[in-house]
């Protein structure tokens, strides 16, 4: 029998190309996607657009890669690009440029900057007659001394992706390609996602206009007159109660279909569904029926952060394309205009990250990703198969072990059939015995399934079986699913965990003397939660994890409505007690399990002080503890943060189980 390949490590990293999103030319003839690569030195990113003929066969490079180049938007006819990039001077003390928004008119040409902005440009999108595009950028800051006082009087005073806020709003700009550019929106409330019309009049977009929009999580659509000479003020579409996004227009302009959930309080433990509201407005109508599952690629990765859902697609012959995720996978579906008949469009043990169509909405470009692939450009037709367009990561992933997943089903609590995965350890013989790593994902409502995990093959080099599973509470399984771990965090999903567990110990090679455990996010929180119930596992690594629910409320950015709904309507002065039951830190006495704990400082989704509170109780109670801290990352280390912090987090992980054979 020939020796495996050599292991995946943490520094291979560094040699990965990262793609996130694809966009086909109007008439479907090329696709333009940005490369992005580690700099080490510089201990940055930097990314090269490509654009592609659809079967792949010529690739032209349009920028140099010397910026972190993103978001390329064909221009109408298809002759340019416009896509936003960190280029030009660094401002004072600050780290980089802002990403402001950029237009080249051909492969190699010098890129024009459209506009000059303090901070990054997003949500880049053509006018129909290619004059002009609307992007979304943070109002001007006024200018404060470095030692001024931060003075705030609103609950949303920071969040895990801004830090410390400053309290400005995001808003429309028209930025022409020749000529001055235009605010489109204004007020004190933020606005995205634009979205305009056929006839190039009127722009929908996202915002909460709410008369208490500080302390609600309500999400409408609105529109606004693209021309100030049409007069007009946003005007509201949908109910001012839901939470709606990424706004789709009719190809005849009378409706627009979004993303979204008929109630906003608790919309994450939700199926997100496709609606279709009237342009003027009403009630609106859930066009998915009877159909259990959610919108959106929901299937998690250490590769990338979640993408913006594909917003709904009309297509000629009367349906709307989405990607919705089902048990694992991440596919491209369509429902007829006037609501039912969901058909797959595409289907596979795979994830669809993100899909743009084009002009006539018979071709698209997508990402799509695996178990075993981190994601390349594919192109195809819906309804029909799909190619790969690039091999970006092909030549160091051949050259490494790569274990393929194999289902697993088991009873969890209730009798409930619980799904998960395996990946068998390099140099795997079922004759002997081997240490198991139990993966916990976070969310709570996220979903594991046939996405790439760097992590998980790093374990599964280092000589580690790996199992993944989805326990209550995952999305991709149902309304009644998702939604069954609210108000019991730490019960029957801990006990579907564990029974995960019990399932494999009986495959006959999993050794119960080297189980370790190991999760981000909620995923940290329900390890710290394992380690003071059970001490069945030999070492854990806790990451960026919550462990006081109170505390919790009051210090993460989304901790004063998320909490209080995940955790069955209880709030520090009402039911404290649930709050106290289903934190773990009320059970640190119990913990035996040695534990790493890794957590970056500008984490505001799990403060840092949370995984302080878990550390100063464990090594004041003499436990085996170590508390790393990463300078200068926030909640998304792991998926995008400083590629020295995301390789030596990587690292640890590996080696702490090595350290407690």
């Amino acid at each position: 029998m020939s020796a495996p390949p050599p292991p995946l490590t943490a520094d291979d990293l560094a040699s990965f190309a990262f793609v996130n999103e694809a966009a086909i030319a109007p008439a479907g003839d090329r696709v333009a996607y940005a490369v992005r690569r580690m700099d080490l030195a510089a201990n940055r990113y930097r990314a090269t657009i490509f654009t592609s003929s659809v079967d792949g066969s010529e690739v032209t490079r349009w920028t140099d890669g010397t910026a972190d180049d993103a978001l390329p938007r064909w221009s109408p006819d298809g002759k340019r690009l416009a896509f936003v990039g960190d280029r030009g001077p660094v401002p004072e003390g600050k780290k980089r440029a802002p990403k402001n928004a950029f237009v080249v008119d051909a492969p190699g040409a010098e890129p024009r900057r459209l506009a000059e902005f303090a901070d990054d440009c997003g949500d880049v999108t053509w006018l129909p007659d290619g004059s002009a595009v609307i992007v979304t950028v943070k109002d001007a800051a006024t200018p404060q001394p470095d030692d001024a006082p931060k003075v705030y009087d609103r609950v949303r005073y920071k969040s895990d992706e801004g830090g410390l806020l400053d309290l400005r709003r995001k808003h429309l700009w028209v930025l022409p390609l020749d000529g001055p550019s235009r605010k489109l929106t204004d007020g004190d409330w933020d606005d995205a996602q634009p979205a305009i019309s056929p006839d190039g009049t009127t722009v929908a977009f996202t915002s909460n206009r709410t008369a208490d929009r500080d302390r609600n999580t309500v999400s409408d659509i609105w529109t606004v007159p693209l021309r100030p000479t049409r007069g007009g003020a946003p005007t509201r579409v949908t109910t001012e109660r839901g939470q709606y996004t990424n706004p789709s227009w009719s190809p005849d302009g009378t409706a627009i279909a979004c993303l979204g959930t008929a109630d906003a309080v608790g919309a994450g433990a939700r199926n997100t569904r496709v609606w279709r509201f009237a342009r003027a407005g009403g009630t609106g109508t859930d066009l998915l029926g009877q159909w259990d599952r959610t919108t959106g690629s929901r299937v998690m990765s250490d590769i990338r952060g979640e993408t913006a859902a594909l917003a709904p697609a009309w297509t000629r012959d009367g349906r709307i394309l989405f990607i919705g995720s089902d048990q694992g996978t991440a596919n491209l579906y369509s429902v007829a205009a006037s609501g039912g008949d969901v058909r797959a469009e595409t289907l596979g043990a795979q994830q669809l990250v993100t899909a743009t169509l084009d002009g006539e909405r018979r071709c698209l470009a997508a990402i799509l990703a695996t178990a075993t692939s981190p994601g390349e450009v594919v192109t195809g037709q819906p309804g029909g198969g799909m190619r790969a367009i690039t091999d970006l990561n092909g030549e160091l992933l051949r050259a490494r072990y790569i274990a393929a997943p194999e289902r697993v089903e088991f009873a969890g609590a209730d009798g409930w059939t619980i799904e998960g995965w395996l990946l068998k350890p390099r140099g795997f013989d079922p004759s002997k015995q081997w240490p198991l790593v139990l993966e916990i994902h976070g969310g709570p409502h996220g979903a594991y399934g046939h996405s790439f995990f760097h992590e998980f093959q790093l374990l599964a080099g280092r000589g580690y079986g790996v199992l993944f599973v989805n326990p209550r509470g995952s999305h991709a399984y149902g309304d009644r699913f998702v939604r069954a771990c609210v108000g019991d965090w730490g019960g029957k999903d801990y006990v579907d965990l564990m029974a995960g567990v019990d399932h494999a110990l009986g495959l006959g090679w999993v050794d119960r003397d080297r189980l370790y455990v190991t999760g981000g996010s909620y995923g940290g929180f329900m390890t710290n939660w394992v380690v003071g119930h059970t001490d069945r596992f030999k070492a854990a690594v806790t990451q960026r994890s919550i462990s006081n629910n109170i505390s919790a409320f009051g210090t993460s950015d989304i901790g004063w409505h998320f909490w209080e709904h995940e955790m069955g309507d209880a709030t520090p002065w009402r039911d404290a007690e649930k709050l106290v039951a289903h934190s773990p830190l009320t059970y640190v006495t119990n913990v035996k399990t040695p534990l790493l704990i890794l957590l970056a400082e500008k984490d505001f989704r799990c403060p840092i002080e949370q995984a302080e509170q878990f550390f100063v109780a464990l090594k004041v109670l003499g436990k085996e503890a170590v508390f790393v801290r990463y300078q200068d990352d926030t909640h998304e280390l792991t998926r995008g943060g400083k590629p020295k912090n995301r390789i030596d987090h990587a690292r640890r992980i590996a080696d702490w189980f090595d350290a407690h054979p």
